[in-house]
């Protein structure tokens, strides 16, 4: 029997009840978006935290900003070693920027997608 260090973790994000745990690859996908919803520099002590897509939702989505998303969301990725990023499209709507992401789980070698929203109408709580 081979024994793996499990990742636990704590959240009551979208529960509407207990349990609030979180294990291996829904953790990692939880403290992924943790870091696309919080503002490069918005936490304390910890300045490069957090992703600056917010600061671009507003700019005319063209090649440019469509390249600095892109390569935003690869930093963010690249800082967990629980994920590699297998692709990623970026669609602009009316309201809202829209990342489809295709992740490797490395620890169980599982890939997985993941949908990141950034609403363009409610940045006031970002």
């Amino acid at each position: 029997m081979i024994l793996r260090e499990q990742n636990i973790g704590f959240s009551t994000l979208d529960k509407q009840g207990p349990p609030f745990k979180l294990v291996d690859l829904d953790l990692a996908k939880a403290d992924l978006v943790n870091a696309f919803q919080t503002r490069r520099g918005e936490r304390v002590m910890r300045p490069n935290f957090g992703s600056i897509i917010h600061d671009l939702l507003f700019e005319p989505f063209d090649e440019d900003t469509k390249q600095a998303v892109i390569d935003d969301a690869v930093k963010i990725i690249r800082e967990d070693p629980r994920l590699q990023m297998v692709g990623i499209d970026v669609t602009d709507l009316e309201h809202s920027l829209r990342l489809d992401i295709r992740l490797n789980y490395v620890p169980l070698d599982v890939v997985t997608s993941l949908a990141v929203e950034f609403d363009k109408t409610n940045t006031e709580a970002l």
